[in-house]
């Protein structure tokens, strides 16, 4: 009976860790934010900016920690405990210059409240310089005041400034398990970006070889942006401040690549 049972747990070992594998990728990062504060060799607060993601950033440690396994984002009507000097205050985190990846899978598994004027965001941006007028951003996830949908988003030269017609569509929508965990991912591919929420693809970005300035996400390393923000032009503003904080929470995220077939 002894050796069924052993038998037995170890089949329930195998099964769990082949549900943790992606067919066809190997895992290069996880992130599991098991440690007692943020990753220092990992992340990097993010700075208050000009834009209307960051100009509410603030480094103060109580927006952005680490508790129980999982990173915390949140975002407070301004105490002035500090010298920020803003209405509300967000925090916000960077993997730039410290974690990139180049043609990757990005999966990343994040929960956040409902407020009116709360911008949450999961989004990646080149750790390269791009030769101008090249721009590259992709957006896992965006979620607008009490939505119960997220935007999935590409940004390029073309998309923003020559695409006449959404044609490829650059952004999906995709329903979430309001109030709940969902996983978000985006895979970079060299002739395509495919989204997903939840393991359901939501949108398929193709590389067009005739277009200039198209597709340049094939082309270097990308970062990870988690930000916490609240009030701007696209989001609107906090109109219900009792509604705060804003909280922005990341169980995990993890990174593969295409295996390379011997």
């Amino acid at each position: 009976m002894k050796n069924r049972v052993l038998t037995l747990l170890a089949a329930v070992f195998v099964l769990a860790s082949c549900a943790t594998q992606r067919h066809g990728w190997k895992r290069v990062w996880t992130e599991n934010f098991n440690g007692k504060s943020i990753d220092e060799n990992a992340w990097t607060r993010v700075h208050k900016g000009p834009s209307d993601w960051d100009n509410m950033m603030s480094l103060r440690p109580d927006l952005a920690y680490v508790s129980d396994g999982q990173l915390v984002l949140l975002g407070k009507v301004n105490d002035h405990s500090s010298a920020d000097t803003t209405a509300f205050v967000t925090g916000g985190v960077t993997s730039s210059r410290k974690k990139s990846f180049q043609l990757a899978r990005f999966e990343i598994k994040a929960k956040f409240n409902h407020v009116n004027g709360f911008w949450p965001a999961i989004w990646l941006m080149p750790d390269a310089r791009l030769e101008a007028p090249n721009y590259a951003e992709i957006d896992i996830m965006e979620h607008l005041n009490s939505d119960k949908k997220v935007y999935q988003t590409v940004h390029s030269h073309y998309s923003l400034h020559i695409q006449k017609q959404d044609v490829p569509p650059h952004y999906a929508t995709a329903d979430i398990k309001v109030d709940d965990w969902n996983i978000y991912a985006v895979e970079v591919h060299p002739d395509s970006i495919c989204f997903f929420v939840n393991d359901k693809k939501t949108m398929t970005y193709p590389r067009l070889p005739e277009k200039e300035y198209q597709f340049p996400w094939a082309d270097c390393p990308f970062y990870l942006i988690l930000s916490n923000q609240l009030e701007g032009a696209w989001v609107g503003p906090v109109s219900k401040p009792e509604q705060l904080p804003s909280e922005l929470r990341i169980d995990w995220i993890r990174v593969y690549r295409k295996r390379i077939k011997d």
